[in-house]
């Protein structure tokens, strides 16, 4: 809503009302004693706001720790397993369907399930391969960039050149091979659920392995944004959106599998450990830029945990010395 003073500043200026003149005080101007362009007044003596600050959003609000990433994966896994059953539980009560009423409501507690069943799909995509929400986006079932392993029962991404933003630069890809976890998962919900949210004569047009629930179309840059983003806020009440996924698991394997949080990590065996710098290129590789990306862009950490590693050395090679 426009100020009520600069409505009035306009429609003076333009003649169209006229106001009464008030005398000009310290901390309040008459309209008519604001310079104008005509004036040629250095930028200074015209009227400013200060004080005004936008809001900048703390680093904190987004953020997660890998490990609690994960956490919100496992949660949406949960959803689908809740979701699943309430829609049996509805079928065994009233099967069989007898009136439209009854399909209807069918059909809108299965196209709940699908629902619920892309969005763990879709963040789990990100939990095996950390890449641009594109990857994901373009994914198809023409058989060209989404196939399946039979050797290793795994599904698995192929790009070339032109299927990723850095492709004239590293070419090919290697395969981006998600989890064997994921297999049967993925099958029911491209058999079962997936046409779910197709409409009509879209089951050969749209390709797509993710679709927009309400119009069955492929998903946009900002529909994959707002699915994350919303998932993750809802089970964690952080608004983590996709391109942060890469720096939390960057800062995560260059942190000691501890991430932002400065106090190590914990490994499968229950360790804590560094990636080696081996691994470290792999990763970069694998995500689609080079180490010193890796190392400059996505590496979250500030520079007291970066150089911990090099006291934890020096102060190990002073006591070694002390002790010998």
């Amino acid at each position: 809503m426009l100020n009520c003073f600069w409505v009035g500043t306009l429609l003076t200026r333009k003649n169209i009302i006229k106001l009464p003149q008030k005398k000009a005080t310290k901390n309040y101007p008459s309209i008519s004693s604001y310079p104008t362009k005509k004036d040629n007044l250095p930028p200074s003596y015209y009227p400013t706001f200060s004080g005004f600050v936008p809001r900048v959003p703390s680093p904190d609000v987004k953020w997660l720790e890998w490990n609690d990433y994960l956490k919100v994966v496992e949660s949406l896994k949960v959803d689908v397993y809740h979701s699943i059953q309430r829609y049996n539980d509805f079928k065994d009560k009233n099967a069989p369907f007898t009136s439209k009423t009854a399909t209807h409501k069918d059909v809108q507690k299965k196209k709940h399930v699908a629902i619920c069943y892309q969005k763990y799909l879709l963040l789990a995509f990100f939990s095996c391969i950390p890449d641009r929400q594109r990857t994901f986006r373009e994914l198809s079932l023409n058989g060209q960039t989404f196939v399946k392993n039979e050797k290793s029962n795994c599904f698995v991404i192929q790009h070339g050149p032109s299927d990723y933003k850095t492709g004239k630069t590293y070419g090919h890809r290697p395969p981006l091979v998600l989890s064997e976890d994921l297999t049967p998962w993925i099958e029911e919900f491209i058999t079962t659920y997936r046409p779910c949210l197709l409409k009509d004569g879209m089951t050969t047009t749209t390709t797509t392995l993710f679709v927009q629930p309400n119009t069955g179309k492929a998903h946009t840059a900002n529909s994959i944004y707002n699915i994350v983003t919303r998932c993750c806020f809802e089970k964690s009440g952080k608004k983590t959106n996709p391109h942060l996924l890469r720096d939390m698991i960057v800062t995560h394997v260059r942190g000691g599998g501890g991430g932002g949080s400065g106090q190590g990590g914990v490994g499968g065996d229950g360790t804590s450990h560094s990636a080696s710098e081996q691994e470290l290129e792999a990763l970069a590789l694998y995500m689609g830029h080079s180490l010193s990306m890796q190392r400059d862009s996505y590496d979250r950490r500030t520079m007291t945990q970066k150089v911990a590693p090099a006291v934890e050395l020096l102060q190990s090679v002073n006591q070694k010395r002390k002790n010998g």
